[in-house]
């Protein structure tokens, strides 16, 4: 199945537009099928980006992704910073909890990454990061219903010495540098080592106890060996050691309601009063600073991290490989949420501290075959995880628990076996059809144990404990999960596609769960079944790529966590009946001239659910025991499902005696979208972020001297206030908090960055 997508030469230029030797499109090579192809040839909508575009886009670790790519959401988990939520065409997961699985699947060189804790971290050396919109769930498993993101680094390269580095400033004094050296050793192998370090002072000034809000400080050491151990084997090992040591972003409550029953229990710091002495909103002064009633601590997060990858070419035919990976976090963050009121003696929900150590190994083996007629890949995938969360009383002594206080510990145990098989037949009687079928079963164990100590304060400041529980899951779910694709070469330049494809995500129970009952029950897999058409063309004689995909999806047991307590932080799992998602996306590339390139995309999204309504068992305040069952209303839509996204932008590159102009300017919009699933939800708002670099490379420092590259960069160019995260407490509708509690995306940033060379 290989179709030249991009010739020198070709047939189909516009003679009325252009001409001939009009410049081409480069050829994207990606491994989103677990194996070195063209984009074009590849029936997955995927979003392909090289390390020297998303040096051009500003885009510096996986977050930065939020704002380039139709009908993908990246945001923190609401008061972590280092902790990153992922949606893919509206799949994702909305709670962070160690109980359950990301539903987009994340890996870098392979290794599928188990912990949503500490995925906010940046690498020195990145090659290319993929993103593939859709579910993958026979070649990436049962963490995919949504998609993956495959990160890729540079390898060590034994025929090359050479040395980068590269320096970057910036406002809200950022300093960035990174250095990697590639070092030969001998004609066979290569030592490549890498460093980067990130600092950046807080967006929002802290008038209280301890630091900023959204400070950033990270290292991130990075060892890699390549060995051609003969004409047929590969050996690439990586160790990589990740350090972050942020504050929390500020989240806060957008809007208060002065006439609302219980409002006199609130204190206010710092207040803004109107003429009847009442405290009132103070609008976007809020993001410049704020006052923490609790000390506001750094994170300390740790990532050990070891890849070992090993390639045989059997043959001409057929290549094994084994993928090796291990990866240990340990992980204290500071979550703070509503940090300019303090509710006195009701109850907190300023502060949590949970401390997170998780463990996980991995193991793949791959067969690959490559024949005339026929594409193949079979392998075994092998995962587990080891997991302990203690969540922290408020340490200072200022808020409900004493210091250091015990509020709970979940711990877990994981394992994951699948096997799966994926082939394209191309049959030589039909050469332009290709007939593609998966298949993947999967066998999972998931344990889970929670000792809930937990004392809440109710109304008045009087000690109320919930009761206490120590309870065990254990469960045991399998699936199978076919896929099959059709394509049909239109020419030698364009093919459309039809698919279906079947995903899962395994049951579990919940961490931050307030009932024996609840937590040991658990809640039941997930099932996604989608079909979807799409389009892949080089068009205009290679000047201008267009892809399109229209997707349809369909849920059975849509997993949800709602609010089944006092507060928005206890929740659990639920099985919601229905679910469905349709939309479309498209990417178009246009080579306007040999200088100038532009770039559209778009996603289109309309989510809904099944029924009218759920119901589960939650807390309720006003009840004398606690405890009832209440039926909650849905939204209309999922949550983190923005209907339009659309970006763009424009390239421009031009020679000059002295080296070449670089010039980049994008843009993004994306629609509203809601926090959660219950009524009342919080919602964030619609936002337009305009990005722009400038700069000058290959300048030449003389002969053997090296190159250098000088830009000019700012991202959120226009200001641009937006959430990125943003929940609905409808139990402190009586205190006044009646906008949700949101967190608020990067300011407008802008620096220069200047990158040596040496080869």
């Amino acid at each position: 199945m290989q179709r030249s997508t991009l010739p020198v030469a070709v047939a189909m230029c516009l003679a009325t537009s252009f001409a001939c030797a009009a410049p081409t499109l480069e050829e994207v090579i990606v491994t989103a099928e677990k194996r070195e192809e063209s984009l074009q040839d590849v029936p997955i909508s995927i979003a392909a980006f090289s390390e020297d575009t998303l040096e051009k886009m500003g885009v510096s670790d996986i977050k930065g992704l939020a704002s380039k790519v139709p009908n993908l959401v990246v945001n923190e988990f609401t008061g972590s910073s280092t902790t990153v939520r992922l949606f893919i065409r509206g799949v994702g997961q909305n709670d962070v909890q160690v109980t359950q699985d990301p539903s987009v699947a994340l890996y870098m060189d392979g290794v599928y990454i188990g912990s949503s804790v500490g995925t906010a971290f940046e690498t020195a050396d990145i090659q290319r990061i993929e993103v593939l919109r859709g579910p993958q769930g026979t070649l990436y498993g049962r963490n995919a219903t949504g998609g993956a993101i495959n990160l890729i680094t540079n390898k060590a390269d034994p025929e090359e010495l050479y040395f980068r580095q590269r320096l970057t400033v910036g406002s809200f004094d950022l300093f960035r540098s990174r250095s990697i050296l590639n070092l030969p050793l001998g004609e066979s192998m290569a030592l490549k080592v890498g460093y980067s370090r990130s600092e950046r002072d807080g967006f929002v000034d802290n008038q209280g106890a301890g630091k900023d809000f959204g400070m950033q400080d990270r290292s991130n050491i990075t060892a890699d060996f390549h060995w051609d151990a003969g004409d047929a084997t590969t050996l690439d090992y990586k160790f990589e050691k990740s350090t972050i040591e942020d504050t929390a972003r500020l989240s806060q409550i957008l809007r208060y309601d002065a006439t609302a029953p219980l409002t006199a229990l609130i204190r206010f710091a710092n207040p803004a009063l109107n003429d009847r002495g009442q405290p009132v909103d103070t609008g976007s002064d809020r993001k410049a600073r704020a006052t923490s009633f609790d000390t506001q601590q750094r994170g300390d997060v740790e990532i050990d991290a070891h890849t070992l990858n090993i390639g045989w070419d059997i043959n001409e035919t057929l290549t094994f490989r084994s993928i090796t990976g291990y990866r240990d976090v340990d992980a204290f963050t500071q979550n703070s949420q509503s940090p300019t009121t303090s509710l006195g003696g009701v109850f907190s929900v300023t502060d949590g501290r949970p401390d997170t150590r998780f463990e996980q190994f991995t193991q793949e083996f791959q067969l690959l075959a490559t024949t005339d007629t026929v594409t193949w890949v079979g392998g075994l995938f092998y995962y587990e995880d080891e997991s302990e969360e203690e969540n922290l009383g408020d340490t200072s002594g200022t808020e409900a628990l004493p210091p250091g206080v015990l509020q709970d510990l979940t711990t877990t145990e994981n394992t994951s076996i699948a096997l799966y098989s994926q082939g394209t037949w191309s049959p030589p009687r039909l050469e332009d059809w290709h007939f593609t079928l998966g298949l993947r079963y999967s066998d999972d164990n998931r344990k889970a144990f929670r000792d809930n100590n937990r004392v809440s304060f109710g109304l008045g400041g009087s000690p109320t404990p919930i009761p206490a529980f120590m309870a065990n899951y254990d469960q045991d779910f399998d699936e199978f999960n076919p896929s099959f694709t059709v394509e049909y070469d239109l020419n030698e330049f364009s093919n459309v596609y039809a698919k279906v494809v079947t995903a899962y995500k395994s049951g579990g129970t919940s961490q931050r769960s307030t009932s024996t009952e609840n937590f040991q029950a658990g809640f039941d897999p997930e099932d996604l079944i989608s079909y979807e058409l799409g389009y892949k063309g080089d068009l205009m004689g290679g000047r201008m790529r267009f892809n399109a995909a229209l997707f349809y999806m369909e849920f059975e047991g849509y997993q949800q966590s709602v609010q089944t307590g006092r507060n928005a932080g206890e929740r659990d799992f639920v099985n919601i009946d229905d679910a469905e998602i349709s939309g479309l996306e498209f990417d178009l590339t246009l080579a306007l001239t040999d200088a100038l390139t532009g770039t559209l995309s778009y996603g289109y999204l309309d989510t809904s659910f099944g029924p009218d309504s759920i119901s589960y068992l939650q807390i309720d305040a006003g009840s004398p025991t606690g405890f009832s069952t209440v039926t909650e209303p849905l939204t209309d839509d999922l949550a983190l499902a923005p209907e339009h996204t659309i970006t763009a932008s424009l390239d421009y590159r031009k020679p000059l005696h002295f080296g070449v102009l670089d010039a980049n300017i994008n843009a993004q919009y994306q629609d509203e979208s809601l926090g959660g699933v219950q009524v009342p939800t919080g919602q964030l708002n619609d936002r337009t972020l305009l990005a722009a670099t400038l700069g000058v490379s290959d300048i030449e420092l003389g002969e053997d001297y090296g190159t250098l590259r000088i830009s000019l960069w700012g991202n959120n160019l226009l200001d641009e206030e937006y959430h990125v995260g943003n929940i609905r407490q409808p139990t402190f509708d009586d205190f006044g908090f009646v906008g949700g509690l949101a967190t608020f995306g990067d300011p407008r940033t802008y620096g220069v960055t200047m990158e040596y060379s040496f080869r």
